[in-house]
């Protein structure tokens, strides 16, 4: 009788931007549709493609990964619905991410890496609290909003508060 559930959204959450209430699966459904959505909008508005490999047991999974071709280019990004990880797993966090760009340098040498922790939460890095940035200091440079990925993998296009929110619950619904 005296267990609830929680229905307070944690602002830091992706899930705080969804107009409707939404069970803890729900939550990770929408983290994995916004990145499919992403993965779209890339494969549609730029000329990358995606080099993501099947998941294999035992091997660090790259959320997305594209490789552009004529500027040799390998574009490696970590997404996160939710950056505000206690200390240790923000560390392991951004820990794995340079793990994997040091795989990705031996794996294509003749290619530059670009990569980013895409705090998909947030349209813009200049709203995350700082707070959650300082967990990420070693790795500051790399931690982007959507606009600064779009921009990073060559979408022209900047997302407001309101846009952004308009998006999320577009997902969200279907």
């Amino acid at each position: 009788k005296n267990c609830k559930s929680n229905v307070k959204k944690d602002f830091n959450s992706l899930s705080y931007l969804v107009d409707k209430s939404l069970s803890q699966s729900d939550c990770i459904k929408l983290g994995i549709a916004v990145e499919k959505v992403f993965s779209d909008m890339i494969l549609k508005y730029t000329h990358l493609v995606n080099i993501k490999p099947k998941n294999i047991k035992d091997k660090k999974e790259k959320d997305h990964l594209f490789m552009d071709v004529e500027n040799k280019t390998i574009y490696y990004s970590e997404l996160k619905a939710n950056i505000n990880l206690d200390t240790e797993k923000s560390k392991s966090t951004y820990k794995k991410c340079l793990s994997i760009v040091e795989e990705l340098k031996l794996e294509y040498p003749d290619y530059k890496i670009v990569w980013c922790l895409l705090s998909h939460r947030y349209y813009d890095n200049c709203i995350i609290p700082k707070t959650i940035l300082n967990k990420y200091s070693e790795v500051l440079e790399n931690v982007f909003g959507v606009n600064q990925y779009f921009d990073l993998i060559g979408i022209k296009f900047n997302f407001s508060e309101e846009t952004y929110k308009l998006l999320i619950n577009n997902v969200a619904n279907a």
